[in-house]
Protein backbone atom coordinates (compact mmCIF):
# COMPACT_ATOMS: atom_id res chain seq x y z
CA UNK A 1 0.00 0.00 0.00
CA UNK A 2 1.44 3.31 -0.89
CA UNK A 3 1.22 6.25 1.23
CA UNK A 4 1.66 9.79 -0.22
CA UNK A 5 4.42 12.33 0.46
CA UNK A 6 3.52 15.13 2.12
CA UNK A 7 2.60 18.27 0.06
CA UNK A 8 5.49 20.72 -0.45
CA UNK A 9 5.87 23.98 -1.33
CA UNK A 10 7.70 25.70 -4.65
CA UNK A 11 8.99 28.64 -5.86
CA UNK A 12 9.71 30.12 -9.32
CA UNK A 13 12.64 32.03 -9.39
CA UNK A 14 13.41 34.60 -12.75
CA UNK A 15 16.92 35.58 -13.33
CA UNK A 16 17.63 38.87 -14.88
CA UNK A 17 21.23 38.87 -14.50
CA UNK A 18 23.82 41.17 -13.90
CA UNK A 19 27.49 41.68 -13.06
CA UNK A 20 28.78 40.30 -9.76
CA UNK A 21 27.67 38.04 -7.09
CA UNK A 22 24.26 36.21 -6.89
CA UNK A 23 21.55 38.52 -5.43
CA UNK A 24 17.84 36.85 -4.41
CA UNK A 25 15.17 39.26 -3.98
CA UNK A 26 12.51 38.33 -2.06
CA UNK A 27 9.12 40.21 -2.23
CA UNK A 28 6.57 40.67 0.78
CA UNK A 29 2.88 39.26 1.32
CA UNK A 30 0.27 39.96 -1.72
CA UNK A 31 3.29 40.91 -3.96
CA UNK A 32 5.63 39.54 -6.49
CA UNK A 33 8.32 39.90 -7.91
CA UNK A 34 8.21 42.90 -9.80
CA UNK A 35 7.60 44.85 -6.44
CA UNK A 36 11.25 44.64 -7.70
CA UNK A 37 11.37 46.55 -10.68
CA UNK A 38 12.66 49.94 -9.80
CA UNK A 39 15.54 48.35 -8.17
CA UNK A 40 16.62 45.30 -10.48
CA UNK A 41 18.26 47.63 -13.20
CA UNK A 42 20.80 49.40 -10.71
CA UNK A 43 21.61 46.28 -9.02
CA UNK A 44 22.45 44.29 -12.07
CA UNK A 45 25.62 46.68 -12.33
CA UNK A 46 26.55 45.15 -9.25
CA UNK A 47 24.97 42.09 -8.78
CA UNK A 48 23.64 38.78 -10.91
CA UNK A 49 20.40 39.22 -9.99
CA UNK A 50 17.32 36.79 -9.33
CA UNK A 51 14.09 37.15 -8.17
CA UNK A 52 10.77 34.61 -6.98
CA UNK A 53 7.40 34.60 -6.22
CA UNK A 54 6.70 32.81 -2.92
CA UNK A 55 4.31 30.49 -2.97
CA UNK A 56 0.48 30.89 -3.65
CA UNK A 57 2.13 34.67 -5.49
CA UNK A 58 2.82 35.57 -9.04
CA UNK A 59 3.88 32.61 -10.82
CA UNK A 60 4.38 30.02 -7.86
CA UNK A 61 1.94 27.39 -7.25
CA UNK A 62 0.01 26.96 -3.30
CA UNK A 63 0.05 23.78 -2.36
CA UNK A 64 -2.73 22.55 -0.70
CA UNK A 65 -2.30 20.71 2.51
CA UNK A 66 1.08 22.02 3.47
CA UNK A 67 1.18 24.65 6.66
CA UNK A 68 2.86 28.22 5.49
CA UNK A 69 6.33 29.00 7.63
CA UNK A 70 9.30 30.65 7.08
CA UNK A 71 10.92 27.56 7.75
CA UNK A 72 8.65 25.89 4.66
CA UNK A 73 9.03 29.00 2.06
CA UNK A 74 13.14 28.69 2.96
CA UNK A 75 13.00 25.19 2.18
CA UNK A 76 11.61 25.71 -1.00
CA UNK A 77 13.87 28.19 -2.16
CA UNK A 78 16.69 26.39 -1.18
CA UNK A 79 15.16 23.39 -3.65
CA UNK A 80 15.30 25.81 -6.19
CA UNK A 81 18.51 27.36 -6.29
CA UNK A 82 19.34 24.02 -5.78
CA UNK A 83 17.67 23.27 -8.93
CA UNK A 84 19.35 26.29 -10.94
CA UNK A 85 22.68 25.86 -9.54
CA UNK A 86 22.93 28.91 -7.91
CA UNK A 87 25.53 28.79 -5.20
CA UNK A 88 25.98 31.39 -2.06
CA UNK A 89 23.79 34.32 -2.58
CA UNK A 90 23.12 37.81 -0.79
CA UNK A 91 19.81 37.84 -0.23
CA UNK A 92 17.11 41.35 0.07
CA UNK A 93 13.96 40.48 1.45
CA UNK A 94 10.85 42.91 2.19
CA UNK A 95 8.36 42.32 4.93
CA UNK A 96 7.25 38.70 4.87
CA UNK A 97 10.35 38.10 2.52
CA UNK A 98 12.27 39.60 5.15
CA UNK A 99 11.02 37.14 7.56
CA UNK A 100 11.98 33.97 4.89
CA UNK A 101 15.34 35.46 4.35
CA UNK A 102 16.01 36.09 8.37
CA UNK A 103 15.07 31.92 8.49
CA UNK A 104 17.20 31.15 5.30
CA UNK A 105 20.36 32.58 6.41
CA UNK A 106 19.94 30.62 9.90
CA UNK A 107 18.74 27.36 8.11
CA UNK A 108 21.28 27.57 5.60
CA UNK A 109 24.43 29.80 6.17
CA UNK A 110 27.03 28.39 4.32
CA UNK A 111 24.64 29.58 1.29
CA UNK A 112 24.20 32.88 2.07
CA UNK A 113 26.91 35.83 2.16
CA UNK A 114 24.69 38.63 3.50
CA UNK A 115 21.54 39.52 4.71
CA UNK A 116 19.28 42.56 3.88
CA UNK A 117 15.99 42.87 5.40
CA UNK A 118 13.58 45.70 4.16
CA UNK A 119 10.98 46.32 7.08
CA UNK A 120 11.24 42.37 7.68
CA UNK A 121 8.47 40.92 9.67
CA UNK A 122 10.01 40.14 12.80
CA UNK A 123 12.19 42.81 13.25
CA UNK A 124 9.52 45.76 13.76
CA UNK A 125 6.22 46.03 15.38
CA UNK A 126 3.61 43.02 14.84
CA UNK A 127 2.37 43.74 11.97
CA UNK A 128 -1.58 44.70 12.83
CA UNK A 129 -3.51 41.22 11.38
CA UNK A 130 -6.55 43.85 9.91
CA UNK A 131 -3.97 44.51 6.90
CA UNK A 132 -3.07 41.08 6.16
CA UNK A 133 -6.38 39.44 6.36
CA UNK A 134 -8.48 41.98 4.42
CA UNK A 135 -5.75 42.35 1.72
CA UNK A 136 -7.02 38.89 0.32
CA UNK A 137 -10.80 39.89 0.90
CA UNK A 138 -10.86 43.14 -1.07
CA UNK A 139 -13.33 43.24 -4.56
CA UNK A 140 -13.56 46.81 -4.78
CA UNK A 141 -11.34 49.29 -5.68
CA UNK A 142 -11.70 51.91 -3.58
CA UNK A 143 -11.52 49.78 -0.52
CA UNK A 144 -8.31 48.60 -2.35
CA UNK A 145 -6.74 51.89 -2.77
CA UNK A 146 -7.48 52.64 0.39
CA UNK A 147 -5.97 50.31 1.99
CA UNK A 148 -2.98 49.88 -0.36
CA UNK A 149 -2.34 53.67 1.01
CA UNK A 150 -1.01 52.30 4.40
CA UNK A 151 2.01 51.63 2.50
CA UNK A 152 2.56 54.82 1.33
CA UNK A 153 3.61 58.43 3.54
CA UNK A 154 2.97 59.60 -0.48
CA UNK A 155 -0.36 58.27 -0.73
CA UNK A 156 -0.14 58.73 -4.26
CA UNK A 157 1.63 55.85 -5.23
CA UNK A 158 -1.07 53.68 -3.73
CA UNK A 159 -3.52 54.99 -7.34
CA UNK A 160 -6.17 53.30 -9.02
CA UNK A 161 -3.92 51.63 -11.09
CA UNK A 162 -1.67 49.85 -8.10
CA UNK A 163 -5.39 48.59 -7.06
CA UNK A 164 -6.62 47.49 -10.14
CA UNK A 165 -3.46 45.56 -10.77
CA UNK A 166 -3.76 44.00 -7.04
CA UNK A 167 -7.43 43.04 -7.68
CA UNK A 168 -6.30 40.87 -10.92
CA UNK A 169 -3.95 39.43 -9.04
CA UNK A 170 -6.41 38.30 -6.24
CA UNK A 171 -8.78 36.41 -9.44
CA UNK A 172 -6.36 34.02 -9.78
CA UNK A 173 -7.28 31.40 -9.00
CA UNK A 174 -6.67 29.88 -5.33
CA UNK A 175 -4.91 33.41 -4.95
CA UNK A 176 -7.40 34.62 -1.95
CA UNK A 177 -7.12 31.14 0.22
CA UNK A 178 -3.24 31.05 -0.11
CA UNK A 179 -3.16 34.06 1.42
CA UNK A 180 -5.94 34.47 3.38
CA UNK A 181 -4.02 30.93 4.65
CA UNK A 182 -0.77 32.62 4.84
CA UNK A 183 -2.51 35.68 7.22
CA UNK A 184 -3.55 32.92 9.33
CA UNK A 185 -0.01 32.41 10.57
CA UNK A 186 1.66 35.99 10.38
CA UNK A 187 2.76 35.71 14.04
CA UNK A 188 3.90 32.86 14.01
CA UNK A 189 6.37 33.40 11.24
CA UNK A 190 6.67 36.60 12.44
CA UNK A 191 8.31 34.24 15.67
CA UNK A 192 10.14 32.14 13.58
CA UNK A 193 11.86 35.48 11.82
CA UNK A 194 12.35 36.83 15.36
CA UNK A 195 14.98 34.15 16.89
CA UNK A 196 15.86 33.56 13.17
CA UNK A 197 17.29 37.14 13.00
CA UNK A 198 18.93 36.86 16.91
CA UNK A 199 20.81 33.86 15.35
CA UNK A 200 21.87 35.33 12.16
CA UNK A 201 23.67 38.25 14.58
CA UNK A 202 25.11 36.12 17.20
CA UNK A 203 26.60 34.39 13.88
CA UNK A 204 28.21 37.72 12.63
CA UNK A 205 26.82 37.63 9.23
CA UNK A 206 27.11 40.55 7.11
CA UNK A 207 23.71 42.06 7.30
CA UNK A 208 22.07 46.33 6.11
CA UNK A 209 18.10 47.00 7.66
CA UNK A 210 16.63 49.44 5.69
CA UNK A 211 13.39 50.88 6.87
CA UNK A 212 11.22 54.03 6.15
CA UNK A 213 10.83 55.69 9.55
CA UNK A 214 7.18 56.08 8.22
CA UNK A 215 6.11 52.64 8.25
CA UNK A 216 2.93 52.44 9.33
CA UNK A 217 2.27 48.81 8.60
CA UNK A 218 5.37 47.10 10.43
CA UNK A 219 6.41 50.14 12.42
CA UNK A 220 10.35 50.15 13.04
CA UNK A 221 10.77 48.13 16.82
CA UNK A 222 14.33 50.35 17.65
CA UNK A 223 15.25 47.39 20.96
CA UNK A 224 14.66 44.83 18.01
CA UNK A 225 17.04 46.53 15.81
CA UNK A 226 19.27 47.08 18.49
CA UNK A 227 19.80 43.35 19.07
CA UNK A 228 20.29 42.70 15.75
CA UNK A 229 22.46 44.81 14.92
CA UNK A 230 24.63 45.52 11.69
CA UNK A 231 24.67 48.31 9.13
CA UNK A 232 21.14 50.42 9.58
CA UNK A 233 19.55 52.80 6.51
CA UNK A 234 16.14 54.71 8.24
CA UNK A 235 14.67 56.95 5.81
CA UNK A 236 12.42 59.75 6.49
CA UNK A 237 9.14 60.06 5.06
CA UNK A 238 8.97 56.53 3.43
CA UNK A 239 6.69 54.14 4.58
CA UNK A 240 6.40 50.23 4.23
CA UNK A 241 8.02 49.98 0.67
CA UNK A 242 11.29 51.56 0.83
CA UNK A 243 12.40 49.90 -2.26
CA UNK A 244 9.79 51.29 -4.17
CA UNK A 245 9.03 54.76 -2.34
CA UNK A 246 12.68 55.66 -1.97
CA UNK A 247 14.14 53.70 -4.60
CA UNK A 248 17.13 55.52 -5.35
CA UNK A 249 17.99 56.13 -1.97
CA UNK A 250 17.82 52.18 -1.51
CA UNK A 251 19.80 51.36 -4.84
CA UNK A 252 22.61 53.82 -3.73
CA UNK A 253 23.02 52.09 -0.33
CA UNK A 254 22.30 48.02 -1.57
CA UNK A 255 24.87 49.24 -4.18
CA UNK A 256 27.54 50.08 -1.67
CA UNK A 257 27.00 47.37 0.78
CA UNK A 258 27.20 44.98 -1.63
CA UNK A 259 30.69 46.70 -3.03
CA UNK A 260 31.93 46.45 0.56
CA UNK A 261 30.89 42.78 0.55
CA UNK A 262 33.36 42.30 -2.57
CA UNK A 263 36.08 44.54 -1.63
Amino acid sequence: MSSQSPATFEVRLHHSGGTGAPLLLIHGFGADRRTFTANQPSLSAVADVWSLDLPGHGASPWAEGAKPSATAFADAISRALDAEEVGRVDIVGHSLGGAVSGVFAARYPERIRSLTALAASGLGRPVPRVFVETLPTLTDVEATEHLLQRLFVRKSLANRRLALYMLDELEKPGRRAALSRIASEMTAISAEADAAFHAVAEAGLPRLVVWGAGDAVNPLDEERLEAVGGERFVIPDVGHLPHVEAAVSVNRRLAAFLAELAA
